[in-house]
């Protein structure tokens, strides 16, 4: 997946990374743990595609945070069965409220408990923690489905809050973790909470493939478009 993604101005004149390769800047964010925003109105099968290349192959723990109500099967996020010893799904999709005869509103899902979520999430990654001994660094895979059903009541500051205390935990077992935020890259939402995270990845479908850029904001570089494998 990352082996042909390298950074445009690599080497570059008025580069910041002028002698780092793209995959030695991976590297050391595996090894120190790490949070990455996945951005792009994609179609779901693109999302999941992109979640099972960064859940990663092996013996990982992997655990899998669902809230939205639209969200396919667990499988389809995961590379391999999720009944696993080591995999985890906690799935808090709340159901649609029908409308009413008389509402012209369109259904729409039910408040999510985030405290619960939070919680949730949480348990389980010290539950693993403490039966693995550790963890390795990037031994823990952490993703998230749909960061923007999250905000409720547009109420930027709370889910603030909630991601900064997971992206903390995350880095403070050197895991990585992926959060899915569904919408354009040029949303005002991946501005304000872009710099919660590592880094971010755009994802976009064009004819016939999806593609994926990396963009870095503290090293000031983004990757070419390269497509999923």
């Amino acid at each position: 997946m990352t082996s042909r993604l390298e950074f445009q101005n690599e080497s570059g004149e008025g580069s910041t990374v002028q002698h780092v390769t793209f995959m030695e800047w991976l590297s050391g964010l595996k090894a120190r743990g790490s949070n990455l925003l996945v951005t792009g109105e994609v179609p779901e099968e693109t999302s999941a595609e992109f979640s099972r290349t960064l859940f990663g192959q092996g013996g990982r723990t992997r655990i899998l945070g669902l809230v939205n109500p639209s969200t396919m099967d667990a499988e389809s996020y995961l590379p391999g069965t999720p009944s696993g010893s080591r995999t985890q799904v906690i799935d808090q999709r709340p159901d649609y409220r029908a409308a009413t005869a008389d509402d012209s509103t369109a259904a729409r899902p039910t408040d999510i408990d985030r405290e619960s979520f939070r919680s949730a999430l949480v348990s389980a990654i010290e539950v693993h923690n403490d039966r693995n001994g550790g963890f390795e660094p990037a031994e823990l895979r952490l993703g998230l489905d749909s960061v923007e059903v999250l905000e409720m009541d547009d109420d930027l500051v709370s889910l603030t809050q909630f991601l900064r205390g997971i992206t903390a935990l995350v880095r403070g077992v050197h895991g990585m973790a992926h959060y899915h935020l569904r919408v354009p890259d040029d949303d005002p939402m991946v501005d304000e909470l872009s710099p919660l995270f590592d880094a971010r990845i755009e994802l976009r479908k064009r004819p016939g493939r999806a593609e994926q850029r990396w963009h870095v904001p503290t090293l000031d570089e983004t990757t070419d478009w390269v497509e999923l494998s």
